[in-house]
């Protein structure tokens, strides 16, 4: 088995916390432009994890309900620079991807 499946379950509440209210780093065209309905989403695509698994809170991304609802249309492009601008906000206020 890959070590990367016995690694414990990154779960952080002030990863959670943070993207309440962000921006949403999706951008796509499904995009509402709510902040209000942004939370931590999670992306199962290229993470190792399977169905009813859901992926460490650091592979997460800030997005609106609308993004997050249009995820499956979404393309891995898109995916990846979501996850980017949202590590990004991360790093500039947490000084860190893992708090």
């Amino acid at each position: 088995m890959n070590a990367f499946f016995k690694t414990p379950m990154f779960v952080s509440k002030k990863l959670r916390d943070f993207a309440k209210g962000q921006d949403c780093q999706m951008r796509s065209e499904w995009c509402n432009g709510n902040s209000e309905t942004t939370v931590l989403c999670h992306s199962r695509r290229r993470t190792g994890t399977g169905m009813s698994q859901k992926p460490h809170d650091f592979w997460g991304y800030h997005g609106c309900s609308s993004c997050h609802a249009h995820e499956d249309k979404i393309e891995d492009r898109e995916l990846f620079d979501a996850g980017r601008r949202t590590q990004w906000a991360v790093y500039q206020h947490f000084g860190t991807l893992t708090p």
